[in-house]
């Protein structure tokens, strides 16, 4: 709604810093806070306000930052999952921007001519024109892609302050093993966040700008791979490990209260400051065999051993070359299986887990089958799945609330808690043009469940099994999001040295646009944190609103764009996170 009239915004609106920390959590930060060891961070929090940011459904990079960008829930952008559906079939595609389908925080201040400077915000691969500077982040293939707009500025950032990495992949595998692989893996990771800050000073030295935003993944990569050695409870915590590595998580934020103390450099006393995560993260300890259970309770089933010639011939092969690679800690067999496999089955490169998990499914026989690794559930229904034998109305729903119900009861045998914190149906979480395109029910599993469906497992049909020696999917991951992240806020008019209620990711969109002197449009699903400013200045700044309609339905690219070669290097840094 439209206010009437609306104030005229400030002379000269300030500038705009936001600092992302993936999977920065309270959790870790609280105890370094508190011993002095993130004085910068600390310094913002004096001097500012901060809070818990209440991330996604699901709490993913792939969901969480295009909410937080966009302002708008999942069903107003479009993306619900590292993997989209391919129309018309079960087989699916990896994301990216392509299938990104509402306007980010900088291209609304681009329209209005604030020039902005973007540095690796996952899901923004293949980029687009900006006001400004774009270097792409999580999700493109790697420094040989035209990954920035404009094209050719990684030359140009090469010659000024060297390589630059837009991400380091997590190998697979058993790789606490090899202590020369985890020092090297810990040392690419320094290397990458000081070079993405040289960067942004070098840009910001260089370009004009009003709106700069730049984000490190370190905490969220090596959070998967050595929380473990930092929790004494973790089922894969050991003395051994822990005095060699417990401190990998600890030295990481300090790295980043570095970094966040030298971007501080480039803002003013008048200018915002904004430091977020898009998540969360804690201890995983189990793997949940999602498929498994629909199998057993008659929602999904297999084929009959005379209709499983594709099927057996790649799960036979693939699944126990892949298991000696990781038993064995010898990656090239990874890779000989894969290549294998791609030989047989040309149509499958970049596509191998698909391939495993549904190689084998009776279609004819399946109500419902599980998508990714967390907790989203698709109906196999007539007129939308090639095969679909749920007819839509009455039959699709009584089917949902079914599931919904059953998965409630889904408990780990051994504590008797719920594996699931919530179940809903799709339309109670999302709407907008692409609420079609979501699960039919989605299941936020407790976050020390990791929801697996490709079972990579040698024997055994347990749904919940505790993380040790078994291998339960193909990386030794120890850590998972959780829900809750961080906010902290500094500038002109916000509270200061105090902490405010829990605030909403997708209310990120909209404060940036009002602490910017910009209207924010009256459709957007978050809105301005008003709990974080002083009422005076809220008196004298009121938000401004401005009548937009939402974007209506467009229809997503037919392709991701990405080469044969590219799926699979995208299909092995998810595969490596565990986001597979």
């Amino acid at each position: 709604m439209t206010t009437s009239p609306p104030p005229a915004p400030p002379a000269k609106p300030a500038k705009t810093i936001v600092i992302g920390l993936d999977a920065a959590t309270w959790l870790l930060m609280r105890p370094l806070l508190d011993s002095g060891d993130l004085p910068n961070l600390a310094r913002l929090m004096a001097e500012g306000t901060h809070a818990t940011l209440r991330s996604s459904i699901q709490p993913s990079s792939e969901q969480a930052w295009p909410t937080m960008t966009t302002g708008v829930n999942c069903g107003g952008h479009g993306l619900y999952g590292y993997m989209r559906r391919r129309p018309g079939s079960y087989a699916h595609d990896y994301v990216n921007a392509r299938f990104l389908r509402a306007p980010q925080i900088w291209d609304r201040l681009g329209d209005s001519g604030r020039p902005v400077i973007v540095a690796n915000v996952p899901m923004t691969y293949p980029p687009h024109p900006v006001n400004g500077v774009l270097i792409t982040g999580f999700m493109a293939p790697g420094t040989h892609s035209e990954f920035t707009y404009p094209a050719g500025l990684h030359d140009e950032l090469r010659s000024e302050i060297g390589e630059y990495v837009i991400n380091v992949d997590i190998e697979r595998g058993a790789l606490d093993r090899q202590e020369a692989n985890l020092a090297d893996l810990v040392a690419q990771f320094r290397y990458m966040t000081e070079q993405r800050t040289a960067a942004v000073e070098y840009l910001a030295r260089t370009r004009p700008w009003d709106f700069l935003m730049v984000v490190y993944v370190s905490l969220d990569r090596l959070g998967h791979k050595f929380w473990r050695y930092t929790d004494p409870s973790h089922p894969l915590y050991t003395r051994e490990g822990a005095a060699r590595w417990g401190s990998v998580l600890s030295d990481t934020y300090r790295q980043l209260d570095g970094q966040v103390g030298r971007l501080l450099k480039l803002a003013g006393q008048d200018d915002t400051v904004l430091v977020v995560s898009d998540h969360g993260f804690g201890p995983l300890t189990h793997a949940v065999y999602l498929n498994r259970w629909l199998e057993q309770q008659g929602y999904l089933a297999f084929q009959s051993p005379d209709q499983r010639a594709l099927g057996d011939r790649l799960r036979s092969f693939a699944t126990s070359s892949l298991r000696k690679a990781v038993q064995r800690l010898q990656s090239p067999l990874v890779t000989e299986a894969k290549q294998w496999v791609f030989q047989q089955f040309p149509a499958l490169r970049g596509q191998l887990h698909s391939a495993m998990a549904y190689a084998n499914v009776d279609w004819s026989r399946t109500q419902a089958y599980a998508v990714g690794t967390m907790g989203n559930f698709y109906i196999n229904l007539q007129g939308r799945e090639p095969q679909g034998i749920v007819p839509p109305g009455a039959p699709y729903e009584a089917l949902r609330d079914r599931l919904m119900a059953d998965l409630r009861t889904l408990c780990d045998p051994e504590s008797g808690a719920p594996i699931f914190e919530g179940v809903w149906r799709r339309e109670e979480l999302y709407h907008g043009p692409y609420l079609d395109e979501a699960p039919d029910v989605i299941g936020l599993l407790d976050p020390h469940y990791h929801g697996a469906v490709v079972d990579w497992r040698s024997a055994g049909n347990a749904i919940v099994e505790r993380m040790g020696e078994e291998l339960l999917f193909l990386a030794d991951l120890s850590g998972q999001h959780t829900m809750d992240g961080i906010f902290i806020a500094r500038g002109p008019g916000i509270k200061r040295g105090v902490g405010v209620e829990t605030q909403q990711i997708a209310d990120v969109a909209a404060t940036v646009l009002y602490r910017m002197g910009e209207p924010v449009p009256d459709h957007l699903d978050g809105r301005v944190m008003t709990d974080i400013l002083e009422s005076d200045w809220l008196a004298d700044q009121p938000v401004r609103f401005t009548e937009e309609s939402r974007p209506s339905d467009q229809t997503p690219a037919n392709d991701t764009g990405y080469s044969d070669r590219e799926a699979e290097l995208i299909e092995e840094r998810l595969g490596g996170l565990g986001y597979l």
